[in-house]
């Protein structure tokens, strides 16, 4: 049994909302697990963010360095900037290392969950203790898609691959990429967060008529980018996120609801937005049909499209989104059959295999 002393520490990306989508239920159903455990959790996200996807007591602490891709907006990735981050870490990696190994080591911690900075994996190791990643990617692919002619790239990758290697097991979560350079892998379910449907306060609170579609707008926890003009769509009204606008009154600022985001999606039709883990696997696992455009650069799109045209009513755009192809690819995903919701096994699964491995059970 947990006492009161153990402490599970969790290194969360602040690279947009998917790793954080990834952790928090999982955060989550560990707390309700061992409720007298400490759980530590270390992320450059705002505190009232990491809060709100949380919903739950945990300590928060200052995040370690983290090197993930530099980004120019939402869907474009500097990788000139993104090369010089890692190297930047990688080019003094025993002193990152040892510095790090310390501060971990002040929060007393029994394991480290990593999603999915590479340094707090050394600096775990180097402790003793044990470490285990969770994502549905990792640094070293992504780096190599993008970096990997960079002058140096060699020793970058080779730094970030044992620091994986390392780890005592890597969680893949499904949808996820291949991974094929480590050894260590474990692949799980899907994790997502469950929201609850409201659709009747929804319709309120936005001044929704009955029998409207209502198809939510989200590009995920990037800023930047260029913003999207809504198009006229009969009988849809639009909830929009920052940067969104569309045809006087038919948007409602999703911002200005009283409502959880995860409430939002699940009380709409449809959403609408980019290639990225959190929203198409919450989309999906909440039963809310999804329409993106295509990232074909971005090396995990095929392996999350894959499984979207897979599981849930999904319709991919033939470019961008402008309004002719929003317009068809809604009206492709609100004809289609409903799906049922799929099942968020990957939660409860990452959290056996942490609790055994902390020795929680």
């Amino acid at each position: 049994m947990a006492s009161v002393r153990t402490t599970v520490v969790f290194d969360v990306s602040g690279h947009g909302f998917g790793h954080l989508g990834q952790a928090a239920p999982v955060i989550q159903a560990l707390r309700a697990r061992c409720p007298h455990c400490r759980i530590v959790l270390r992320s450059a996200h705002p505190a009232s963010l990491l809060r709100d996807f949380l919903g739950c007591e945990v300590v928060l602490a200052p995040p370690p360095p983290e090197a993930t891709m530099v980004m120019h907006g939402p869907t474009s990735v500097d990788a000139a900037g993104s090369a010089e981050a890692h190297r930047r870490v990688c080019e003094r990696w025993e002193e990152h290392v040892a510095r790090e190994a310390a501060r971990l080591a002040a929060l007393k911690p029994t394991i480290l969950v990593s999603d999915v900075s590479y340094l707090s994996l050394a600096a775990a190791k180097r402790l003793g203790i044990p470490a285990i990643a969770l994502c549905s990617l990792n640094w070293a692919d992504i780096y190599r898609a993008y970096c990997g002619t960079e002058a140096g790239a060699s020793a970058v990758l080779e730094t970030i691959e044992a620091a994986y290697a390392a780890a005592d097991v890597f969680l893949q979560v499904e949808p996820h990429m291949p991974m094929d350079g480590l050894s260590n892998l474990r692949s799980i379910g899907p994790v997502a967060r469950i929201g609850h449907h409201r659709r009747r306060d929804l319709e309120a609170a936005a001044d929704i008529p009955r029998g409207r579609k209502i198809v939510l707008v989200s590009l995920g926890g990037i800023p930047g980018g260029d913003g999207l003009d809504l198009p006229q769509v009969p009988g849809v009204h639009w909830l929009a996120g920052a940067g969104v606008t569309g045809p006087a009154g038919t948007v409602t600022g999703a911002g200005a609801l009283a409502m959880p985001f995860l409430d939002l999606l699940a009380s709409s039709d449809a959403v609408i937005t980019k290639v990225g883990y959190s929203t198409f696997v919450e989309a999906a696992c909440n039963g809310t049909a999804l329409v993106s455009a295509p990232r074909d650069d971005w090396p995990e799109s095929p392996y999350l499209v894959a499984w979207a045209e897979r599981n849930a009513r999904f319709a991919l755009t033939g470019s961008g989104l402008d309004a002719p192809e929003i317009r068809r690819a809604l009206e492709d995903v609100l004809s289609a059959p409903p799906r049922p919701p799929v099942p968020a096994t990957g939660v409860e699964e990452a959290c056996r295999v942490i609790a055994k491995t902390a020795d929680l059970l």
